[in-house]
């Protein structure tokens, strides 16, 4: 039973919401706040929603939680989740008092949390979720995170034993977790344009994490995703109970294999990553108990949500906001690889320095140096405009990459930069932005919309 403790702490945190929204913000993070400075045990305590979903990762854990809170919503569940990113201790607690009554009795069918890998020991024992679902673990804000290996630890500590765990087959660190729990892998099968040697600058994973003899991959992705084997011990890459083996962009669809046979889905977006957000989302429903047919039916009614990737067409010119993740060289360059592929004549405006960072002077910038420039030197790609306080540093790697100094432009506002577009012979213009700078990536659009609309 709950203490009179947290009771209290839940009232005042629910108020402290209603003060914030009338304020006109979301009150996404200070809840959470007031509900742990009363009752440091509120997530401990709070009853708990008859299903709990964690999801973690790197790279895609913002579009895979809102995507899987929007299948549940579409079946009719009611559903909490931290959809805008609030993904630490507060945000975690806010989404906990936001699935309770203020009586304390859990008001909802479900609950998602999007976790912070970090943060996780502080939110898993607590939360206890019934499935963690997991994206996957790359190089990423080195300054906080250290290295991929720190992160598993932390992970593998603290997820309690008894949750179940969804883990992507083709990312070799992060499929080694909860060796001794409930697991189940999903993953892609080999596709015509798959590698067998690493070719990014990051691939953190080419020695074998057992013995240190180099691994052998049967076919690589990108960094060190894809299926491995190493030729002395024998480790491997994890069989797959979800695989995707065959990917149709031409007809939108996406074909997935089961034991029980094959089922194909609607394909929601054409990039490698979100494909891999598509499959993780399949298979943690199937997992939950979901029929494929009516996972199906899901997946037709859901998109990427527009904070990730969205397109606006005026006067012929396609606009792009595309999220580029700040500080992970590995998040971005698969962002520019997808910019790059894509057809037409394109300018593209860098706008990833995170604004929160940049208020302390902190951000760690060698991060630039490893993010794949090499992608836009190309001739389709007629200017790269660098924005923001390291503008310098992000033109100083376009030059190392071979992009003739007459593509660039360097702009220390972000914003003032859509007026240094050449929109003359464009097709495609494409804003690259941060996780935190979204709404600057809104303002940045707008002023090239308004340039478009005056033919300017």
């Amino acid at each position: 039973m709950a203490s009179f403790r947290f009771h209290v702490a839940l009232i005042a945190a629910k108020l402290s919401k209603a003060v914030i929204r009338l304020m006109g913000r979301n009150g996404t993070h200070t809840p959470g706040v007031v509900a742990q400075k009363l009752c440091p045990n509120f997530l401990a305590e709070a009853p708990k929603a008859p299903l709990a979903i964690c999801v973690i990762g790197t790279n895609g854990k913002t579009t895979v939680s809102n995507l899987l809170t929007d299948c549940l919503c579409e079946d009719s569940k009611k559903v909490v989740s931290n959809r805008t990113g609030s993904n630490i201790v507060p945000g975690c607690t806010t989404n906990v008092i936001n699935s309770l009554k203020w009586t304390g009795k859990c008001r909802v069918d479900a609950a998602v949390f999007e976790v912070d890998e970090r943060a996780s020991r502080l939110i898993l024992p607590y939360i206890k979720p019934d499935y963690l679902v997991v994206t996957g673990l790359f190089r990423d804000s080195l300054k906080r995170n250290a290295h991929p290996d720190y992160i598993f630890s932390v992970i593998d500590t603290y997820c309690p034993d008894s949750t179940k765990v969804v883990l992507n087959a083709d990312e070799l660190c992060s499929s080694m977790l909860k060796k001794n729990s409930y697991r189940v892998f999903y993953g892609i099968g080999k596709q015509p344009d798959d590698k067998t040697e690493p070719y990014n600058i990051i691939a953190d994973y080419q020695l074998c994490p057992e013995c240190g003899t180099k691994l052998k991959y049967n076919y690589l992705r990108y960094h060190h995703i894809g299926d491995v084997v190493c030729p002395n011990c024998g480790l491997h890459s994890a069989d797959k109970k979800y695989l995707a083996t065959e990917i149709d962009r031409d007809n939108m669809t996406l074909t997935m294999k089961e034991a029980d046979g094959e089922i194909t889905y609607p394909l929601i977006h054409t990039a490698l990553f979100n494909i891999y957000n598509e499959v993780t989302v399949i298979s943690a429903l199937r997992e939950i108990g979901y029929p494929k047919e009516k996972v199906k039916e899901l997946i037709a009614k859901i998109h990427v949500p527009d904070s990730r990737h969205n397109e606006t067409t005026v006067n012929g010119v396609t606009v792009v906001q595309a999220l580029s993740k700040g500080q992970s060289a590995v998040s971005s360059s698969r962002t520019f690889e997808y910019v790059a592929n894509e057809q037409g004549k394109k300018a593209i405006i860098l706008a990833m320095d995170d604004l929160s960072d940049r208020k302390k002077s902190i951000e760690y910038t060698g991060w630039i140096y490893d993010l794949e420039y090499e992608q836009f030197n190309r001739d389709d790609v007629t200017q790269v405009i660098c924005s923001g306080p390291w503008c310098y540093d992000h033109k100083v790697r376009c030059l190392i990459a071979g992009i003739p100094e007459e593509k660039i432009t360097v702009n220390t506002s972000e914003v003032a930069a859509a007026d240094d577009v050449i929109l003359d012979g464009v097709e495609r213009v494409y804003i690259l932005y941060d996780c935190e700078n979204y709404g600057m990536s809104c303002e940045i659009k707008q002023r090239i919309i308004n340039r478009l609309e005056e033919g300017k």
